[in-house]
Protein backbone atom coordinates (compact mmCIF):
# COMPACT_ATOMS: atom_id res chain seq x y z
CA UNK A 1 0.00 0.00 0.00
CA UNK A 2 1.50 3.28 -0.67
CA UNK A 3 1.52 6.28 1.65
CA UNK A 4 1.85 8.73 -1.21
CA UNK A 5 0.90 9.49 -4.96
CA UNK A 6 2.54 11.73 -7.24
CA UNK A 7 0.69 12.15 -10.57
CA UNK A 8 2.89 13.97 -13.15
CA UNK A 9 1.45 15.89 -16.19
CA UNK A 10 3.23 17.45 -19.50
CA UNK A 11 1.47 20.85 -20.04
CA UNK A 12 1.09 20.68 -23.91
CA UNK A 13 -0.99 21.70 -26.85
CA UNK A 14 -2.92 18.77 -27.42
CA UNK A 15 -3.70 19.66 -30.97
CA UNK A 16 0.16 20.04 -31.64
CA UNK A 17 0.96 16.13 -33.07
CA UNK A 18 4.59 17.11 -31.93
CA UNK A 19 4.03 17.47 -28.80
CA UNK A 20 1.75 14.46 -28.50
CA UNK A 21 4.40 12.57 -30.35
CA UNK A 22 7.12 11.68 -27.79
CA UNK A 23 6.64 10.60 -23.93
CA UNK A 24 7.63 12.98 -21.43
CA UNK A 25 11.13 11.44 -20.60
CA UNK A 26 12.04 15.15 -18.25
CA UNK A 27 9.05 13.28 -16.20
CA UNK A 28 9.80 9.91 -16.08
CA UNK A 29 13.51 11.06 -14.75
CA UNK A 30 11.61 12.80 -12.02
CA UNK A 31 9.79 9.31 -11.33
CA UNK A 32 12.78 7.23 -11.31
CA UNK A 33 14.21 8.86 -8.75
CA UNK A 34 11.53 9.06 -6.51
CA UNK A 35 10.55 5.33 -6.83
CA UNK A 36 14.88 4.89 -6.14
CA UNK A 37 14.32 6.97 -3.25
CA UNK A 38 10.89 6.17 -1.82
CA UNK A 39 9.27 2.57 -1.33
CA UNK A 40 6.08 4.67 -0.41
CA UNK A 41 5.73 6.84 -3.59
CA UNK A 42 3.08 6.16 -6.48
CA UNK A 43 3.34 7.72 -9.39
CA UNK A 44 1.58 8.73 -12.41
CA UNK A 45 2.83 9.82 -15.56
CA UNK A 46 -0.17 11.46 -18.05
CA UNK A 47 -0.71 13.47 -21.00
CA UNK A 48 -4.24 14.67 -20.97
CA UNK A 49 -7.85 13.68 -19.36
CA UNK A 50 -6.52 15.60 -16.34
CA UNK A 51 -9.43 16.63 -14.23
CA UNK A 52 -10.75 12.78 -15.08
CA UNK A 53 -7.48 11.19 -13.55
CA UNK A 54 -7.30 13.49 -10.78
CA UNK A 55 -10.45 12.09 -9.74
CA UNK A 56 -9.38 8.24 -10.20
CA UNK A 57 -6.05 8.23 -9.09
CA UNK A 58 -6.31 10.73 -6.37
CA UNK A 59 -2.86 12.27 -5.70
CA UNK A 60 -1.49 13.98 -3.20
CA UNK A 61 1.01 16.03 -5.23
CA UNK A 62 0.62 17.18 -8.87
CA UNK A 63 4.00 18.12 -10.49
CA UNK A 64 3.45 19.80 -13.60
CA UNK A 65 6.36 20.52 -16.36
CA UNK A 66 6.15 23.34 -18.82
CA UNK A 67 7.51 25.76 -22.05
CA UNK A 68 6.31 28.91 -22.10
CA UNK A 69 3.78 29.01 -24.85
CA UNK A 70 2.33 26.42 -22.66
CA UNK A 71 2.40 28.31 -19.26
CA UNK A 72 -1.55 29.44 -19.80
CA UNK A 73 -2.04 25.43 -19.79
CA UNK A 74 -0.06 24.15 -16.58
CA UNK A 75 -1.11 27.43 -14.75
CA UNK A 76 -5.06 25.94 -15.32
CA UNK A 77 -3.81 22.35 -14.34
CA UNK A 78 -2.45 24.28 -11.40
CA UNK A 79 -5.93 25.86 -10.56
CA UNK A 80 -7.76 22.98 -10.97
CA UNK A 81 -5.16 20.82 -8.71
CA UNK A 82 -5.40 23.50 -6.15
CA UNK A 83 -9.51 23.40 -5.57
CA UNK A 84 -9.02 19.81 -5.21
CA UNK A 85 -6.74 20.53 -2.24
CA UNK A 86 -3.73 18.77 -3.83
CA UNK A 87 0.07 19.93 -3.38
CA UNK A 88 1.28 21.59 -6.48
CA UNK A 89 5.14 21.77 -8.07
CA UNK A 90 5.84 23.69 -11.30
CA UNK A 91 9.10 22.65 -13.15
CA UNK A 92 10.73 22.88 -16.76
CA UNK A 93 12.39 25.39 -18.84
CA UNK A 94 9.49 28.34 -18.42
CA UNK A 95 9.37 28.76 -14.30
CA UNK A 96 13.31 28.08 -14.32
CA UNK A 97 13.50 31.06 -16.46
CA UNK A 98 11.09 33.25 -14.96
CA UNK A 99 10.10 31.55 -11.30
CA UNK A 100 8.59 35.11 -10.30
CA UNK A 101 5.84 33.91 -12.45
CA UNK A 102 4.85 31.35 -10.25
CA UNK A 103 1.23 31.91 -9.25
CA UNK A 104 -1.03 31.29 -5.88
CA UNK A 105 -2.01 28.06 -7.13
CA UNK A 106 1.22 26.72 -7.01
CA UNK A 107 3.00 25.67 -4.02
CA UNK A 108 6.59 25.49 -4.70
CA UNK A 109 8.37 25.68 -8.02
CA UNK A 110 11.71 23.66 -9.62
CA UNK A 111 14.12 26.09 -10.72
CA UNK A 112 16.67 23.61 -13.37
CA UNK A 113 17.44 20.35 -12.98
CA UNK A 114 15.14 18.52 -10.81
CA UNK A 115 16.11 14.96 -9.55
CA UNK A 116 17.64 15.75 -6.31
CA UNK A 117 15.87 18.89 -5.94
CA UNK A 118 12.78 16.80 -5.85
CA UNK A 119 13.82 14.17 -3.83
CA UNK A 120 14.57 16.84 -1.26
CA UNK A 121 11.40 18.46 -0.96
CA UNK A 122 10.37 14.60 -0.04
CA UNK A 123 12.21 13.91 2.12
CA UNK A 124 11.10 17.25 3.97
CA UNK A 125 7.61 16.62 3.32
CA UNK A 126 7.52 20.53 1.42
CA UNK A 127 9.09 21.88 5.17
CA UNK A 128 11.77 24.49 5.41
CA UNK A 129 11.87 25.31 1.58
CA UNK A 130 13.74 28.33 2.73
CA UNK A 131 16.58 26.26 2.78
CA UNK A 132 16.12 24.19 -0.22
CA UNK A 133 18.28 24.82 -3.09
CA UNK A 134 16.96 25.50 -6.40
CA UNK A 135 13.43 26.28 -5.68
CA UNK A 136 10.90 29.36 -5.73
CA UNK A 137 7.97 29.72 -3.87
CA UNK A 138 5.25 32.04 -2.00
CA UNK A 139 5.43 33.75 1.22
CA UNK A 140 3.40 36.38 2.69
CA UNK A 141 2.04 37.34 -0.92
CA UNK A 142 5.79 37.81 -2.11
CA UNK A 143 7.83 35.02 -4.32
CA UNK A 144 11.02 33.58 -2.37
CA UNK A 145 13.71 32.40 -5.21
CA UNK A 146 16.40 30.30 -3.27
CA UNK A 147 20.12 29.74 -4.50
CA UNK A 148 20.11 27.52 -7.25
CA UNK A 149 21.23 23.67 -6.66
CA UNK A 150 25.37 22.55 -7.71
CA UNK A 151 24.45 20.75 -10.70
CA UNK A 152 24.92 16.87 -11.01
CA UNK A 153 27.68 16.18 -11.66
CA UNK A 154 27.71 12.15 -12.33
CA UNK A 155 24.93 12.23 -15.38
CA UNK A 156 25.57 8.35 -15.06
CA UNK A 157 24.25 8.18 -11.46
CA UNK A 158 20.67 8.92 -12.57
CA UNK A 159 18.53 6.16 -13.03
CA UNK A 160 16.97 5.83 -16.19
CA UNK A 161 14.08 7.32 -17.01
CA UNK A 162 10.76 5.32 -15.43
CA UNK A 163 9.79 4.11 -19.04
CA UNK A 164 7.39 1.19 -17.42
CA UNK A 165 4.99 4.81 -16.94
CA UNK A 166 5.17 5.44 -20.74
CA UNK A 167 3.82 4.33 -23.30
CA UNK A 168 6.82 2.99 -25.70
CA UNK A 169 6.75 2.81 -29.41
CA UNK A 170 9.06 1.44 -32.15
CA UNK A 171 10.07 5.49 -32.67
CA UNK A 172 11.05 6.89 -29.50
CA UNK A 173 14.01 8.87 -28.34
CA UNK A 174 16.42 9.31 -25.54
CA UNK A 175 19.11 11.90 -23.73
CA UNK A 176 22.69 11.22 -23.71
CA UNK A 177 23.78 14.57 -22.58
CA UNK A 178 22.34 17.69 -20.91
CA UNK A 179 23.49 21.31 -21.99
CA UNK A 180 25.23 22.43 -25.40
CA UNK A 181 28.54 23.99 -25.80
CA UNK A 182 27.51 27.06 -27.59
CA UNK A 183 25.22 29.58 -26.50
CA UNK A 184 22.67 30.64 -29.73
CA UNK A 185 20.87 34.41 -28.96
CA UNK A 186 17.55 32.75 -29.28
CA UNK A 187 18.06 29.44 -27.54
CA UNK A 188 16.33 28.64 -23.93
CA UNK A 189 17.45 24.91 -23.55
CA UNK A 190 21.15 25.76 -23.24
CA UNK A 191 20.58 28.05 -20.81
CA UNK A 192 18.65 25.98 -19.03
CA UNK A 193 20.90 23.18 -18.70
CA UNK A 194 23.60 26.41 -18.22
CA UNK A 195 26.61 23.77 -18.52
CA UNK A 196 27.71 20.65 -20.96
CA UNK A 197 27.46 17.71 -18.90
CA UNK A 198 27.47 13.94 -20.62
CA UNK A 199 26.54 10.53 -19.87
CA UNK A 200 29.08 8.10 -20.53
CA UNK A 201 29.64 6.02 -23.53
CA UNK A 202 28.51 2.90 -21.56
CA UNK A 203 25.64 4.23 -19.93
CA UNK A 204 24.01 5.31 -23.81
CA UNK A 205 24.85 1.88 -25.10
CA UNK A 206 23.16 -0.07 -22.44
CA UNK A 207 20.25 2.54 -22.38
CA UNK A 208 20.12 1.86 -26.52
CA UNK A 209 20.04 -1.75 -25.71
CA UNK A 210 16.95 -1.78 -23.00
CA UNK A 211 14.84 0.04 -25.85
CA UNK A 212 15.75 -2.61 -28.49
CA UNK A 213 15.41 -5.83 -26.48
CA UNK A 214 12.76 -4.51 -23.86
CA UNK A 215 10.70 -2.69 -26.13
CA UNK A 216 11.37 -3.70 -29.88
CA UNK A 217 12.52 0.12 -30.77
CA UNK A 218 13.77 0.44 -34.30
CA UNK A 219 14.68 4.10 -34.47
CA UNK A 220 16.15 6.10 -31.62
CA UNK A 221 15.92 10.11 -31.58
CA UNK A 222 18.72 11.46 -29.70
CA UNK A 223 17.12 14.71 -28.30
CA UNK A 224 20.25 16.13 -27.04
CA UNK A 225 21.24 19.78 -27.71
CA UNK A 226 24.27 18.43 -29.87
CA UNK A 227 24.72 14.85 -29.57
CA UNK A 228 28.31 15.09 -31.39
CA UNK A 229 29.79 17.64 -29.14
CA UNK A 230 31.87 15.27 -27.77
CA UNK A 231 33.88 13.31 -30.34
CA UNK A 232 35.98 10.92 -28.38
CA UNK A 233 32.93 9.80 -26.68
CA UNK A 234 31.25 9.27 -30.04
CA UNK A 235 33.66 7.52 -30.53
CA UNK A 236 33.56 5.14 -27.57
CA UNK A 237 29.81 5.25 -28.85
CA UNK A 238 30.56 3.57 -31.69
CA UNK A 239 32.81 0.81 -30.74
CA UNK A 240 30.33 -0.32 -27.75
CA UNK A 241 27.27 -0.74 -30.41
CA UNK A 242 29.30 -2.80 -32.50
CA UNK A 243 30.77 -4.95 -29.25
CA UNK A 244 26.75 -5.29 -27.73
CA UNK A 245 25.42 -5.70 -31.18
CA UNK A 246 23.03 -3.06 -31.09
CA UNK A 247 21.09 -2.76 -33.96
CA UNK A 248 18.51 0.37 -34.42
CA UNK A 249 18.27 3.45 -36.36
CA UNK A 250 19.37 6.99 -35.03
CA UNK A 251 18.29 10.16 -35.66
CA UNK A 252 20.56 13.02 -33.70
CA UNK A 253 21.49 16.84 -33.57
CA UNK A 254 25.12 18.39 -34.83
CA UNK A 255 26.32 21.58 -35.84
CA UNK A 256 27.72 22.35 -39.35
CA UNK A 257 31.09 23.45 -38.11
CA UNK A 258 31.39 20.53 -35.94
CA UNK A 259 30.71 18.50 -39.33
CA UNK A 260 33.65 16.75 -41.38
CA UNK A 261 34.64 13.48 -42.69
CA UNK A 262 35.64 11.75 -40.38
CA UNK A 263 32.74 12.54 -38.43
CA UNK A 264 29.70 11.62 -41.43
CA UNK A 265 31.53 8.55 -41.47
CA UNK A 266 31.36 7.65 -37.61
CA UNK A 267 27.76 8.53 -37.79
CA UNK A 268 27.48 6.59 -40.53
CA UNK A 269 29.05 3.63 -39.15
CA UNK A 270 26.45 3.81 -35.67
CA UNK A 271 23.25 3.88 -37.83
CA UNK A 272 22.88 7.37 -38.16
CA UNK A 273 20.22 7.65 -40.67
CA UNK A 274 19.44 11.11 -40.15
CA UNK A 275 20.98 14.71 -38.41
CA UNK A 276 19.32 17.63 -37.11
CA UNK A 277 21.33 20.61 -38.37
CA UNK A 278 20.25 24.08 -36.90
CA UNK A 279 21.06 25.96 -40.16
CA UNK A 280 19.28 28.97 -39.03
CA UNK A 281 20.35 31.56 -41.84
CA UNK A 282 21.95 31.71 -45.40
CA UNK A 283 23.23 35.31 -44.80
CA UNK A 284 25.93 35.75 -42.89
CA UNK A 285 25.35 38.73 -41.15
CA UNK A 286 22.46 37.11 -40.29
CA UNK A 287 23.88 33.91 -39.18
CA UNK A 288 26.61 35.87 -36.80
CA UNK A 289 24.12 37.83 -35.10
CA UNK A 290 22.04 34.28 -34.39
CA UNK A 291 24.85 31.99 -33.34
CA UNK A 292 28.06 34.06 -32.89
CA UNK A 293 29.80 34.95 -29.78
CA UNK A 294 30.44 39.04 -28.95
CA UNK A 295 29.87 39.59 -32.54
CA UNK A 296 32.00 37.25 -33.57
CA UNK A 297 31.55 34.07 -35.79
CA UNK A 298 31.15 30.53 -34.45
CA UNK A 299 29.85 28.48 -38.00
CA UNK A 300 29.73 30.47 -41.59
CA UNK A 301 27.19 30.09 -44.23
CA UNK A 302 29.76 27.84 -46.75
CA UNK A 303 29.94 25.62 -43.48
CA UNK A 304 25.97 24.95 -43.35
CA UNK A 305 25.84 24.17 -46.98
CA UNK A 306 29.49 21.69 -46.78
CA UNK A 307 27.38 20.08 -43.35
CA UNK A 308 24.61 19.13 -46.09
CA UNK A 309 27.04 18.58 -48.92
CA UNK A 310 28.85 15.83 -46.00
CA UNK A 311 25.75 14.54 -45.05
CA UNK A 312 24.74 13.95 -48.88
CA UNK A 313 27.44 12.44 -49.55
CA UNK A 314 27.38 9.68 -46.69
CA UNK A 315 23.91 9.04 -47.29
CA UNK A 316 22.83 10.83 -43.78
CA UNK A 317 19.25 12.55 -44.04
CA UNK A 318 19.60 16.52 -43.16
CA UNK A 319 16.23 17.93 -41.63
CA UNK A 320 17.33 21.63 -41.04
CA UNK A 321 15.96 24.60 -39.01
CA UNK A 322 15.76 28.05 -40.08
CA UNK A 323 15.31 31.62 -38.45
CA UNK A 324 13.69 34.40 -39.73
CA UNK A 325 12.93 37.97 -39.03
CA UNK A 326 15.73 39.34 -37.08
CA UNK A 327 15.38 42.83 -35.75
CA UNK A 328 16.84 44.55 -38.56
CA UNK A 329 16.78 41.67 -41.47
CA UNK A 330 15.92 42.33 -44.49
CA UNK A 331 13.32 40.48 -47.16
CA UNK A 332 16.70 39.87 -49.37
CA UNK A 333 18.59 38.62 -46.43
CA UNK A 334 15.60 36.26 -45.73
CA UNK A 335 15.84 34.97 -49.44
CA UNK A 336 19.16 34.28 -49.22
CA UNK A 337 18.31 31.47 -46.51
CA UNK A 338 15.12 30.52 -48.66
CA UNK A 339 18.08 29.84 -51.04
CA UNK A 340 19.88 28.04 -48.45
CA UNK A 341 16.63 25.78 -48.13
CA UNK A 342 15.86 25.34 -52.00
CA UNK A 343 19.67 24.37 -53.30
CA UNK A 344 21.56 22.65 -50.24
CA UNK A 345 20.48 19.48 -50.94
CA UNK A 346 18.32 19.28 -47.21
CA UNK A 347 15.75 16.65 -46.62
CA UNK A 348 13.14 18.34 -44.75
CA UNK A 349 13.41 21.63 -42.82
CA UNK A 350 11.75 23.83 -40.65
CA UNK A 351 11.16 27.77 -40.55
CA UNK A 352 10.44 29.59 -37.55
CA UNK A 353 10.14 33.31 -36.84
CA UNK A 354 12.41 34.94 -34.60
CA UNK A 355 10.45 34.44 -31.37
CA UNK A 356 11.29 36.04 -27.49
CA UNK A 357 11.88 32.86 -24.96
CA UNK A 358 12.70 33.79 -21.86
CA UNK A 359 16.07 33.48 -20.26
CA UNK A 360 17.43 34.69 -23.79
CA UNK A 361 18.70 37.89 -24.89
CA UNK A 362 15.92 37.78 -27.57
CA UNK A 363 13.29 37.98 -24.87
CA UNK A 364 15.78 41.00 -22.90
CA UNK A 365 15.05 42.63 -26.58
CA UNK A 366 11.60 42.39 -26.70
CA UNK A 367 11.14 43.57 -22.82
CA UNK A 368 12.95 46.57 -23.75
CA UNK A 369 11.04 46.90 -26.68
CA UNK A 370 7.87 46.13 -24.94
CA UNK A 371 6.40 43.90 -26.28
CA UNK A 372 6.69 40.84 -22.96
CA UNK A 373 6.44 41.09 -19.40
CA UNK A 374 7.64 38.34 -16.58
CA UNK A 375 4.56 37.82 -15.01
CA UNK A 376 1.32 39.64 -16.79
CA UNK A 377 1.38 37.75 -20.34
CA UNK A 378 -0.48 35.50 -22.93
CA UNK A 379 2.31 32.95 -22.75
CA UNK A 380 0.44 31.29 -25.73
CA UNK A 381 1.58 34.22 -28.02
CA UNK A 382 5.35 32.27 -27.53
CA UNK A 383 4.16 30.01 -29.82
CA UNK A 384 6.94 29.34 -31.94
CA UNK A 385 4.63 27.43 -34.71
CA UNK A 386 4.02 31.03 -36.36
CA UNK A 387 1.50 29.06 -39.11
CA UNK A 388 -0.83 28.82 -36.35
CA UNK A 389 -0.17 31.79 -34.52
CA UNK A 390 1.03 34.82 -36.74
CA UNK A 391 -2.02 37.29 -35.66
CA UNK A 392 -0.38 37.27 -32.18
CA UNK A 393 2.84 36.40 -32.21
CA UNK A 394 5.65 38.38 -31.27
CA UNK A 395 7.41 40.29 -34.01
CA UNK A 396 10.67 41.34 -33.26
CA UNK A 397 11.61 42.73 -36.99
CA UNK A 398 11.98 46.93 -37.32
CA UNK A 399 11.88 46.46 -40.77
CA UNK A 400 9.47 43.93 -42.18
CA UNK A 401 5.94 44.07 -40.84
CA UNK A 402 3.53 40.92 -39.49
CA UNK A 403 1.69 40.22 -43.13
CA UNK A 404 5.33 40.58 -44.77
CA UNK A 405 6.82 38.05 -42.81
CA UNK A 406 3.84 35.71 -43.23
CA UNK A 407 4.09 36.53 -46.54
CA UNK A 408 7.65 35.48 -46.60
CA UNK A 409 7.09 32.22 -44.21
CA UNK A 410 4.42 30.86 -46.41
CA UNK A 411 6.94 31.01 -49.16
CA UNK A 412 9.11 29.01 -47.24
CA UNK A 413 6.13 26.39 -45.82
CA UNK A 414 5.55 26.04 -49.86
CA UNK A 415 8.88 24.98 -50.16
CA UNK A 416 9.32 22.87 -47.21
CA UNK A 417 5.79 20.81 -48.48
CA UNK A 418 7.90 20.25 -51.71
CA UNK A 419 10.58 19.00 -50.05
CA UNK A 420 8.89 16.42 -47.74
CA UNK A 421 6.83 15.09 -49.82
CA UNK A 422 9.66 14.49 -52.49
CA UNK A 423 12.21 13.02 -49.46
CA UNK A 424 9.35 10.89 -47.94
CA UNK A 425 10.35 7.57 -49.23
CA UNK A 426 14.39 8.38 -47.52
CA UNK A 427 12.68 8.68 -44.01
CA UNK A 428 13.99 6.45 -41.75
CA UNK A 429 10.34 5.04 -40.69
CA UNK A 430 9.91 4.71 -44.45
CA UNK A 431 7.84 1.69 -44.03
CA UNK A 432 4.16 3.79 -42.82
CA UNK A 433 5.46 6.35 -46.01
CA UNK A 434 1.39 6.55 -46.16
CA UNK A 435 1.42 7.82 -42.56
CA UNK A 436 3.89 9.95 -42.96
CA UNK A 437 2.55 11.23 -45.73
CA UNK A 438 -0.49 11.88 -43.85
CA UNK A 439 0.69 13.37 -41.12
CA UNK A 440 2.80 16.18 -43.34
CA UNK A 441 -0.11 16.90 -45.76
CA UNK A 442 -2.93 16.71 -43.27
CA UNK A 443 -1.75 17.73 -39.67
CA UNK A 444 1.19 19.72 -40.58
CA UNK A 445 3.42 17.46 -38.62
CA UNK A 446 6.63 18.25 -38.13
CA UNK A 447 9.02 15.30 -38.64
Amino acid sequence: MFDIKVLFINAINKNRLLEMRFPPLNLAYLAAVLKKNFDDIEVKIIFSDFEKTLNSFNPDVVGISSVSQNYNTAKEYAKISKEYGRKVIIGGVHISSLPQSITKDMDVAIIGEGENTIVELFKNNFRKLEKIRGIAFRKNGNVVINPPRELIKDLDSIPMPARDLLDIEKHTFMFTSRGCPYRCIFCSSSRFWNKVRFHSAERVVKEMKLLVDNYSVKYIEMFDDLFIADKKRLEEIAVLMKKEKVNVKIGCSARANMVDDKTMSLLKKMNVSKIVLGLESGNERILTYLKGIGGQSTVTVEQNYNAVRLANKYGILVNAGFVIGSPDETESEIMDTYKLAATSGVNHFETYVLTPLPGTPIWDLAKKKGLVDDVNFDWSKLDVMFGDNYKKAIILSDVLGREKLHELFLRFKKLQMKTRIRNAIKHPIRNNVFGILKKMVFEGAHI
